[in-house]
């Protein structure tokens, strides 16, 4: 629906002539529970102890700095003990990335991925705790539909089309929003009656 509204106000394009088509994922997405296939992943991308993970293209629109700063600021505040994982190949305005996680002194507790194999992406979600996608823009959001199908709470922005692909199963921040965001991550770890919704939900 998102995109029919930005066609309609971007193209003017007459919205009776619009027919809504929802993507889907394969069944492939759901929580993988087998620990010899959790454990090869996790060696495969040398993946200790807990995490946070999001994935996309390393590019401004994935909103990735904004993250890297919300997740600095939870750990100073919470001594948090989890790593982010972001994965995804090299896209544009990428090397600010790495200089930013040493800047909030979080270069060790950052780990960059580059591109996964779509092969593994299950067990890699179904390995996290949570979920972050604050990206400032998405035509529909299929990772957060990924996450949510293999069991893995969800915090995601509140913008373009992620409120309709996520429900009521995220937290919904603002992507402009660095405290909200650290703030949502923190629910999103420890809150253990809203993580056992998510997952229900999701």
């Amino acid at each position: 629906v998102n995109t029919q509204r930005d066609l309609t106000a971007l193209l003017d394009v007459d919205p009776a002539r619009i027919d809504v088509v929802y993507p889907g994922i394969g069944p492939r997405y759901q929580p993988v529970t087998d620990g010899e296939q959790r454990r090869a992943v996790a060696q495969r991308y040398q993946l200790n102890g807990p995490f946070i993970l999001s994935l996309g293209t390393l590019e401004p629109r994935k909103n990735y700095p904004r993250l890297i700063r919300a997740f600095a600021q939870l750990r100073r505040q919470s001594g948090l003990a989890h790593t982010l994982v972001i994965g995804g190949g090299k896209g544009w305005l990428t090397e600010s990335l790495f200089a930013l996680a040493e800047q909030e002194k979080v270069a060790s507790f950052v780990r960059f991925l580059g591109y996964v194999d779509e092969a593994d992406l299950p067990a890699l979600y179904s390995l996290a705790d949570l979920y972050a996608f604050p990206s400032r823009y998405e035509g529909f959001g299929i990772p957060v539909v990924e996450a949510m199908a293999c069991g893995t709470p969800v915090v995601c922005a509140d913008n373009s089309s992620l409120p309709e692909a996520a429900g009521a199963a995220a937290i919904l921040v603002n992507d402009d929003d660095t405290d909200a965001l650290a703030a949502a991550l923190e629910r999103g770890l420890t809150d253990q009656a809203w993580r056992a919704a998510a997952r229900r939900l999701g």
